[in-house]
């Protein structure tokens, strides 16, 4: 990995990559290829790290002679683990003796790909009372062994950022030269199999084509995405036709169907089937014998009095391990399809969208919790707004605008699907603090705290780093530092004198911030030199935007 990191030239990075995969046995295989996109794990695997900054410190500080205030200047500069990490230990401290004793009289030796992932394995296994001592303690055995380079690349794998510039679209290409294969085999192969571990295993073996690769059963697709359009006239320029869908604010899902049982998986691939039996349960033996095995995608969606309930309200359901079924009664929720990946066993990634909507509606049945999703296809602006108009009336965020003709392409976001959202009043807030960037922001202040006016103090309703140019980086930067406070664990807290332009998805109930609201997928439009603090909207006009929101969505009664 230092070696890639060390030249710029991605045909370099790629050689050097592709030569190294092609030592490795068939253990080792899929775990380089985790690690080498910042993954501890297989996307799908239900292992995880969950170590916290503070605790990282922790172990840093327990590791090396540098002082806390010499690490933090350091992370201020760096904004990086992994180089933290190397920092400290090459200053490093003798383990205590009650360290040594609880991990035993271990001699030197050399790290291994297995020891990592043994090492990674039993951190993520450690759960409840007590398990964060547990890991801190698990991760000093495994850095006591590691040489300070070695430690690097540990700990950018656990905070999944290796900063090597070395992505999964290099990685893909370092496993078609690896093992000669086309470049559009391999991504075929990612499209399909999801898991990079998987396609390097599949790529292995020359023999298989891995064009005739098809979707596996309980083997979920990362979902294919929407770009934003700015206008009805800007997604009808490219087509003469679109498909029109609700845009529901739900939880994008895919829904595994097998003759035996059946799995939900959210857009992360994670499995939340537990967390809606009612949809599990409402699936009948006629739409099995209809479409098994089969691969349907759509939104769950929670309903009270037919109005789809806000994400935030919903996104609890999912990480709730018991009482489900008290959230069942209370806040029902229903499967909305709209798209078919996989029908009888074959693959309909290459058929037109039309066509799998065709196979979609002669395929599901009415159900009780499995809703077919209502579309139409509309060739005209009046029609595509009045459309837009019936959605929003109905609870919905928006309309999806799709190519009729579009094929589905796994994971991309491209111009074959579009969303429309109606567009919301921007806010100006005021940065109260800011936290160290990373990746290609290293070095600037560039997560800032976006705080209201609340009488005579401040109220913060979100962050957000998106926006803003990288000069602009570069001049807050400057100027927040002049207006410091306060250092905290991330970065610092300012005086309140910035004032920025917000846009933003929506506002959503939030336990995180004493506000108690959040702005959902917030994004600086301008620095307003222009404007000083009497300029910052209110914590009241939030809440009223928050109150029009509910009003919207007849929800009123969660106020």
């Amino acid at each position: 990995m230092e070696k890639v990191d060390s030249t710029s030239k991605k045909n370099e990075k790629v050689t050097i990559f592709a030569s190294f995969l092609r030592k490795l046995s068939k253990f080792e295989l899929p775990l380089i290829c985790y690690y080498a996109t910042g993954q501890p794990f297989s996307n799908t695997s239900e292992n995880k790290i969950q170590f916290g900054w503070s605790s990282f410190m922790n172990v840093v500080n327990q590791l090396t002679s540098r002082t806390p205030d010499n690490l933090r200047g350091f992370y201020g500069t760096k904004a990086d683990f992994g180089s933290l990490i190397e920092y400290a230990l090459i200053k490093r401290t003798p383990q205590p003796k009650s360290l040594d004793s609880y991990f035993g009289q271990n001699e030197s030796k050399e790290l291994t790909i297995e020891d990592v992932n043994e090492h990674l394995a039993k951190i993520a296994s450690f759960k409840g009372k007590g398990s964060q001592k547990a890991k801190k303690n698990q991760l000093i055995h495994l850095l006591k062994y590691a040489s300070p380079l070695e430690a690097k690349y540990i700990a950018r794998i656990i905070t999944s950022d290796t900063r090597t510039g070395f992505r999964e679209g290099l990685l893909l290409d370092a496993i078609a030269e690896a093992f000669k294969h086309h470049n559009k085999g391999v991504r075929y192969a990612y499209m399909v199999l999801s898991d990079i571990g998987d396609v390097a295993q599949v790529a292995r073996d020359q023999s298989v084509d891995l064009l005739s690769l098809k979707p596996r059963i309980f083997h979920p697709l990362r979902s294919m995405l929407a770009t934003k359009a700015e206008s009805i006239d800007d997604a009808l320029e490219n087509y003469k036709s679109l498909v029109c869908e609700p845009k529901i604010d739900g939880f994008r899902a895919q829904l595994h169907i097998g003759k035996n049982r059946c799995k939900l998986y959210s857009r992360n691939l994670e499995d939340v089937t537990h967390a809606f039996p009612e949809i599990i349960d409402s699936i009948s033996s006629d739409l099995r014998s209809r479409l098994t095995p089969g691969i349907l995608d759509g939104e769950v969606v929670a309903l009270l009095d037919g109005k789809p309930v806000f994400f935030q309200d919903l996104s609890t359901r999912i990480l709730r391990k018991r009482d489900i079924a008290i959230s069942v009664e209370s806040t029902p929720c229903y499967y909305y399809v709209f798209d078919i990946l996989l029908h009888q066993g074959k693959s309909l990634l290459d058929i037109q969208l039309e066509k799998r909507k065709e196979i979609l509606y002669f395929s599901i049945p009415d159900l009780k919790n499995i809703i077919k999703m209502e579309h139409k296809i509309l060739e005209n602006k009046v029609d595509i707004q009045n459309q837009l108009q019936e959605a929003i009336q109905n609870g919905s965020e928006g309309l999806m605008l799709k190519d009729p003709i579009s094929k589905y392409q796994a994971g991309k976001r491209g111009k074959g699907w579009l969303k429309l959202k109606v567009t919301l009043p921007t806010l100006d807030l005021v940065i109260v603090g800011a936290e160290w960037g990373h990746g290609r922001r290293t070095g600037w202040l560039s997560n800032y705290h976006l705080a209201a006016r609340d009488r005579n103090d401040y109220c913060v309703i979100g962050k957000t780093f998106k926006g803003l140019k990288d000069e602009e980086f570069v001049q807050l930067t400057e100027h927040l530092q002049e207006l410091e406070l306060s250092k905290e664990p991330y970065g610092i807290s300012v005086q309140p004198k910035i004032v920025v332009e917000v846009e933003f998805d929506n506002i959503q109930e939030s336990s995180k911030y004493t506000s108690g609201m959040a702005l959902r997928f917030a994004r600086i439009t301008r620095i307003r030199n222009d404007k000083d603090l009497e300029d910052v909207d209110s914590i009241e006009t939030v809440r009223q935007l928050f109150q029009d929101q509910l009003q919207r969505q007849k929800r009123t009664d969660k106020a």
